[in-house]
């Protein structure tokens, strides 16, 4: 094992402790602050970051790996200067459990019109509505890797109907029909809840833009659990007031922390949740130890659990 791991988040406190088990032998060097992490990173040879500040990765010149603290990578991004000899991981498969939770959570507090009840509470007014129906709902599902599928399998236990995208489509289990991601708009048609758990990428960015949205039949809800920059926010606003959709729930959102007086804190039939869908108790213990079994797969020249594809950014 490494003699030195690196850490760079926010949440330093609270990872230095997990990974310093994962990796028992191993100086923790916590990097603190932008001058701190700049200070640092030539040094760095196996480092697990999060939203690191830009413009310094041409200063890795001795990284071997890089580890994301989460399934996407964006928040790393841009590492065109990072050395094209630096393996990239991320997180995928940490969270499929408790984000797929959290997805049905969403999905039936849509389908219930819990969303319409918050708006009324916001108003202080009583606001009656008959909820709808689990089975035989539609869910179309933006995004079939793990975190989908797991979401799935769970619609389906509902008795819903689910479909969904992926880049190659292939059969999916739970899933009654698979469209590719170029067909998006005729994926979303039918469906009662659209929810995305895509990456963040060039392809992704402003997927569910005015145009998309208003392809789904009205009356239907939109979840993102993907990244805030997938949709366009004031167009959703937009849809929501003029009830095209019925309703929507946000766990990401284009600017975090969302700021105050952001129209979307007063969006009607909307919830809003602080990016919080793929947390569990141990997540710091159990990101740490995903990054100390991709350190140890490195150091035996075996394949890495959770490289990604640089150029796809996933």
């Amino acid at each position: 094992m490494p003699k030195t791991i690196h850490v760079y988040s926010k949440f330093n406190d609270r990872v230095v402790g997990p990974l310093q088990d994962a990796f028992p032998e191993a100086e923790i060097v916590a990097l603190e602050g932008d001058e701190g992490f700049a200070a640092g990173l030539p040094d760095a040879e196996f480092l697990m970051a999060l939203k690191p500040p830009r413009g310094h990765w041409a200063k890795a010149t001795n990284m071997k790996l890089l580890q994301s603290f989460g399934a996407g990578i964006d928040h790393l991004m841009p590492i065109d200067e990072l050395p094209a000899s630096v393996k990239v991981c991320n997180a995928a498969g940490l969270a499929a459990e408790p984000m797929s939770e959290y997805a049905l959570t969403l999905i039936l507090m849509c389908i219930k019109r819990a969303c319409w009840a918050f708006t009324g509470h916001r108003g202080g007014y009583w606001r009656q509505y008959m909820p709808g129906s689990a089975r035989g709902s539609t869910v179309c599902i933006l995004g079939l890797g793990r975190i989908g599928e797991a979401t799935a399998e769970r619609c389906a236990a509902m008795g819903m109907r689910v479909t969904g995208t992926k880049r190659t489509p292939r059969p999916s289990p739970h899933v009654d029909k698979v469209y590719g991601f170029d067909q998006t708009a005729e994926a979303i048609a039918d469906a009662d809840v659209v929810v995305s758990i895509l990456p963040l990428t060039d392809e992704t960015h402003g997927i569910l833009d005015e145009a998309m949205m208003r392809k789904m039949k009205p009356g239907s809800y939109v979840i993102n659990l993907g990244r805030g920059g997938q949709v366009d926010e004031a167009a959703l606003i937009k849809l929501l007031k003029e009830e095209h959709l019925a309703g929507a729930a946000l766990d990401v959102a284009e600017q975090e922390p969302l700021p105050e007086g952001d129209p979307l804190w007063t969006a009607p039939n909307l919830i809003i949740t602080p990016h919080v869908a793929g947390g569990f108790p141990d997540y710091m213990g159990g990101i740490s130890r995903l990054f100390a079994e991709n350190v140890r797969a490195f150091e035996a020249g075996q394949p890495l659990k959770t490289e990604i594809d640089r150029a796809r950014g996933y």
